[in-house]
């Protein structure tokens, strides 16, 4: 599946003059050839990116007027047309490396760069281009405006001078990792930057850099057969030499005296001679490391004047470096001496250096003098060293680090670090010290706040009194091992806590009262665990109960309802069950009843006589139910007026209503109405 590709688009802005740096080529908006989608306003589009979808034939982009970056790295395009790019009047950066071309009649490079009047980057790296030069007018590259021009690895075996007369501004060329053997009258009166490295360069013309008057920066690094004789090499406004891994055997720097930094690692230089840098008046920077230096003249460095920075690590220096060897060099603040063969620091002389690596060096003593000439010196790496004596009062007043891990010392006194009273950090770690250390030995290193004492040989006597207190001193304000450190300081005997830390050999010995506190808290903190899981399952049980007994309340509230319910009803129909057994319907006293509801039926005059029916009955009672229950309700006010003694009574008359019994329609079972007789409550 191609690759998609994005296109930025915004609105008719203007852009600054200077090309902007091309936008990052993931979530961009815009479009996607893969899929042919189409941004609506194409004349607004200002970077528009291709790049990995295998086109071999550009697209037309007569539309895109406004555009002024475009990558189509990583294509398999092979030729341009000659109005590919026609109507990008606006462009400024054109990406083509990582494709197919293979011959530069293909690109039409002279019509290709007269229509991009405003080019300023061209890429064509990774292209097999093969030669680059300029003596067919076909194949000549020309442009008025470009700026920058990448063609690194493009398998270019033929470079002249001749290639760069056709660019008018042209300030950066990159050519490296190329098969280029040989680099001849170079000329361009606008050339800033020339990337040579990492070709086959084995030699240059002495005059090649002549015709290239604002050159500043030459890098011929990774050329391995590349060498110069004695101020072969000339650049009047070179100030940026990188040559790190060819075959000089001299820095060979006399043709620069504007000079600023040389990197010069990795090569077969053997001896600094005298005045090899008496050209180099403004060299602030340099880089020897790595080569096969043995013997270092004192007045090597004498006119160098600016330098602050030198490396000289991994030679072969051996003995002891010349006191004066950087006498003169007063701004000098950085010295890497480290990986060589010195057995002795002796007595540099140098005045504002803040820097010295001396690490491993092979040094096994150092005077109490050696530091004397260094004033100014904060940081100073003796460690890999098989040192076995740090001398008493040696001296340096500014002196904030001191490195000396993994020598062989077994022993400091009281002296040592007496006259370092800007001593913030000292790193013994890999030593051989078997007994801590008395604390009194820092009592002039008030600034003290690191003390690294890891990968040595203790001895943990942990009744020691002066064990402790030590410990105290480093673990106290102001701390001097951190917490993670403090773990890796070991005890190496006796046996039963070797391999332990310190804090974890003698902390029950040191502190019993910790011990039980702790002891005690995880106790106390299980008991306490206990009770609150036992005093939440007890609130749990007391809340189920509480629900429970208000259940089961209720539910024998509602029972005792319902059976008083019950009861009142009984009491009721028993009440009215008494009335109407009391009831005597034939006896002329008994009170007139209210004529009972007539049946569907008429009665016949011979049933008229007789006894009701037992559902006339029902009937008649059902319709003086109300009457019986209103009256008894009466009976109950006019109680509870009466005195106590009326109350113990076993009856009481109460007056009311008549109950009339009505016969049938005929006038001859019309009878007068009776009263009724007195209620027994």
């Amino acid at each position: 599946m191609p690759r998609t590709f994005a296109a930025v688009y915004q609105s008719p802005v203007r852009r600054p003059k200077t090309l902007p740096p091309p936008p990052p080529r993931r979530g961009r908006q815009g479009l996607d050839f893969g899929r042919v989608v189409f941004v609506t306003q194409m004349r607004y589009v200002q970077w528009l990116d291709l790049t990995d979808n295998a086109i071999q034939i550009i697209p037309n982009l007569d539309k895109y007027t406004a555009l002024e970056g475009l990558e189509l790295a990583r294509n398999k395009i092979s030729r341009i047309s000659t109005t590919a790019f026609k109507k990008l009047t606006r462009l400024k950066y054109l990406d083509l490396s990582h494709n197919s071309f293979t011959d530069w009649a293909h690109i039409n490079p002279k019509i290709l760069l007269q229509t991009l009047l405003r080019l300023k980057t061209l890429k064509f790296s990774h292209n097999n281009l093969a030669i680059f030069t300029g003596k067919e007018s076909q194949m000549r590259v020309t442009s008025s405006s470009l700026e920058d021009l990448q063609l690194s690895s493009c398998g270019i075996r033929q470079f002249d001078g001749k290639a760069l007369m056709g660019f008018k501004r042209l300030q950066n060329l990159d050519l490296s990792f190329n098969r280029i053997k040989w680099m001849d009258d170079l000329s361009s009166p606008t050339l800033t930057t020339l990337d040579v490295s990492y070709c086959d360069i084995d030699s240059m013309n002495p005059n090649a850099l002549r015709n290239l008057p604002f050159l500043t920066t030459l890098k011929l690094s990774g050329n391995t057969q590349f060498a110069v004789n004695h101020g072969n090499l000339t650049s009047e406004s070179l100030q940026v030499f990188e040559a790190a891994y060819c075959s000089l055997t001299m820095p060979g720097l006399h043709g620069f005296p504007n000079l600023t930094y040389a990197n010069l690692r990795g090569n077969k230089i053997v001896t600094l001679k005298e005045r090899t840098f008496l050209k180099n008046k403004f060299l602030v920077e340099l880089d020897l490391s790595a080569n096969e230096i043995r013997d270092i003249h004192p007045q090597a460095f004498i006119a160098a004047r600016e330098l602050a920075f030198v490396n000289l690590s991994t030679n072969s220096l051996q003995g002891t470096l010349p006191w004066n060897a950087f006498s003169t060099n007063y701004n000098l603040k950085t010295l890497d001496l480290s990986v060589n063969r010195l057995q002795s620091v002796g007595n540099l002389s140098i005045l504002m250096l803040e820097n010295l690596d001396l690490s491993q060096c092979q040094i096994r003593e150092i005077s109490k003098d050696s530091l004397t000439g260094l004033p100014w010196l904060a940081h100073l790496n003796l460690s890999h060293n098989p040192l076995e004596n740090i001398p008493d009062n040696i001296q340096s007043w500014n002196l904030r680090d001191l490195d000396l891990s993994y020598c062989r010392l077994s022993l400091l006194t009281n002296e040592t670090f007496k006259r370092f009273p800007e001593i913030g950090s000292i790193n013994l770690i890999g030593n051989r010290f078997i007994n801590p250390f008395k604390i009194n030995m820092f009592d002039y290193n008030d600034r003290l706040d690191s003390l690294k004492l890891a990968d040595n040989p203790w001895i943990c006597d942990c009744y020691s009194e002066s064990f402790k207190i030590f410990w105290e001193f480093l673990t106290n304000y102001p701390v001097k091992v951190t917490q993670s450190e403090q773990g890796d300081i070991k005890c190496m005997s006796p046996d039963s806590l070797a391999g332990k830390s310190w804090i974890k050999a003698c902390h029950q010995v040191w502190y019993p009262s910790d011990e039980a506190e702790n002891s005690f808290g995880l106790t106390h903190y299980g008991t306490a665990l206990l009770i609150l899981i036992i005093t939440a399952a007890g609130i749990f049980a007391i809340v189920g109960g509480i629900k429970h007994s208000i259940k089961k309340r209720m539910k024998e509230e509602h029972e005792e309802i319902q059976s008083e319910m019950g009861r009142t009803y009984e009491t009721h129909s028993r009440v009215e069950f008494q009335q109407r057994e009391n009831f005597d319907f034939g006896t002329p006293g008994s009170p007139e009843l209210r004529p009972p509801r007539t049946t569907e039926r008429e009665r016949s005059e011979s049933q008229a006589t007789q006894p009701p029916t037992y559902e006339e009955a029902m009937e008649m009672l059902s319709g003086s139910r109300e009457d019986i229950v209103s009256r008894a309700g009466v009976e109950d006010s006019v109680d509870s007026e009466q005195d106590n003694d009326s109350m113990n009574s076993n009856s009481e008359t109460i007056h009311s209503g008549e109950y009339s019994v009505g016969s049938d329609d005929s006038d001859d079972e019309r009878g007068a109405s009776k009263p009724l007789s007195k209620h027994t409550k």
